[in-house]
């Protein structure tokens, strides 16, 4: 059990690195005042540049991979700690102790987690995001897919129910956090993504 609460707690730890907070501070920028507000890839795109955008978007996806990586290559012993290191990266990234709870919105932590998971299922994952979010112009949309699909496609490829559930209290946690996109798209009030490649948007 102690691997599991350990696991639990680094996986945690590790996930509320928040890269776009703490490259903002580099920059000496502070991203929660323009855009979305949002410390995570899409606002740090929207705010300072496409290129920063990658930059964290890839160590966010690295968070996730790492600590599924990790689990399922040297715990196999304990079944369910890939899902449970991999809800608690996500809840980590979304809920930072250090930034009063208030971190990003968790969907490149999730695609880490689907690397971590498996390489071709990530594959797969990133082009339907790809074509979702250029197709519809919000990520929001490819996100609500990816945050149903993932614990979904576990849970019927695994044949076990309680992967997909221990998955689906980080998805959950996602869906929270998008809510307030949903909402301005209906408002038509959200920034779309063709707009992170103009300059208007930033701070």
């Amino acid at each position: 059990m102690y691997v599991y609460i350990l696991g639990a707690l680094i996986a945690y730890l590790i996930g509320s690195f928040s890269t776009a907070f703490f490259l903002a501070k580099i920059l000496k920028k502070d991203i929660r005042s323009g855009g979305t507000g949002n410390l995570g890839a899409s606002n740090t795109t929207l705010t300072l540049g496409w290129k920063w955008g990658v930059l964290v978007g890839a160590v966010d996806i690295f968070k996730g991979f790492i600590v599924v990586f990790v689990a399922r290559m040297f715990f196999k012993d304990y079944e369910y700690l890939p899902y449970i290191v991999a809800s608690m990266a996500i809840i980590g990234h979304i809920f930072p102790f250090y930034l009063k709870f208030k971190g990003g919105k968790g969907f490149a932590t999730l695609m880490g987690c689907i690397l971590g998971y498996n390489p071709i299922v990530f594959v797969i994952a990133g082009i339907l995001v790809i074509i979702i979010t250029f197709a519809t112009d919000y990520i929001v949309f490819a996100t609500l897919t990816m945050l149903i699909a993932f614990p979904v496609f576990v849970g019927i490829y695994t044949h076990n129910i309680i992967y997909a559930l221990i998955l689906a209290v980080g998805s959950l946690c996602i869906l929270t956090k998008h809510s307030e996109n949903i909402k301005k798209i209906i408002k038509k009030e959200e920034i779309g993504i063709r707009s992170s490649f103009t300059k208007k948007h930033r701070i």
